[in-house]
């Protein structure tokens, strides 16, 4: 199972008291994406920026929604200065 997965099964079980946000679940979970890509060595961090690994076109990792996650991503200029 994945990060994500993991997370909104947790997210899910949260007691009606408190309710998860859908905007804090959207960002928690891109992060969990990004945390899984990361360990399995499809982007890596310059510095503050998420980069494409050059070998990122590789073997997949298992995942059909991460795998696609990877193939989606483009190497372009930060749109922040």
């Amino acid at each position: 199972m994945t990060t994500p997965r993991d997370l909104l099964i947790v997210a899910l079980d949260v007691p009606g008291t408190r309710p998860v946000e859908q905007g804090d679940l959207s960002l928690a979970l891109a992060g969990a994406e990004l945390a899984d890509l990361l360990a399995a060595g499809r982007v890596a961090l310059d510095g503050e920026t998420v980069v494409p690994e050059p070998g990122g076109t590789g073997p997949g990792t298992g995942d059909r929604l991460l795998d696609e996650a990877a193939a989606a991503l483009v190497a372009e200029a930060p749109y922040e200065p």
